[in-house]
């Protein structure tokens, strides 16, 4: 029985039938972008937070698109794994000094290669070990010294 509507309780399952398949995939979508409280205090406000949680929804699609149709999903096993990887790269701004930006590596340059993304330069992956190699335990032999006689 609807409230104020003349529908038959055919008519009535048939416009509300994906209602709650709807409301659940909305939920994981706001779940999914941090989104699940907005907080506002005016409609500007709301309006504002419903156009970046628009870009946010065409953006995770973009990344789930790249995802399923790349090499990508075989070492990712979802696409907020691909987001989380590159969740690490950071830009640190000193006072006085050049911007760095931390180091490309491991899936990183894969998810780059995927999307079509240049590396910054200085970023690439040109880690080069700073590990001494392992000494023996124990005392190092004594230096034997030849003498000529």
């Amino acid at each position: 029985m609807t409230h104020g509507v003349g529908y038959s309780a055919m008519e009535t399952f048939l416009a509300y039938r994906l209602r709650d398949e709807q409301e659940k995939y909305f939920q994981r979508m706001k779940y999914q972008m941090a989104a699940d409280s907005q907080r506002n205090w005016s409609e500007e406000g709301k309006t504002g937070r419903l156009f970046i949680l628009f870009i946010l929804l065409a953006l995770s699609y973009y990344v789930r698109h790249i995802w399923k149709t790349t090499e990508i999903n075989k070492m990712l096993y979802t696409s907020l794994e691909v987001v989380d990887e590159m969740r690490p790269i950071r830009l640190i701004e000193h006072t006085h000094r050049a911007n760095l930006i931390t180091p490309f590596v491991g899936a990183q340059v894969d998810i780059c290669e995927a999307f079509g993304f240049d590396i910054p330069e200085g970023c690439a992956p040109t880690y080069v070990s700073r590990q001494k190699p392992a000494r023996k335990r124990g005392r190092s032999p004594k230096k034997t010294v030849e003498r000529g006689f």
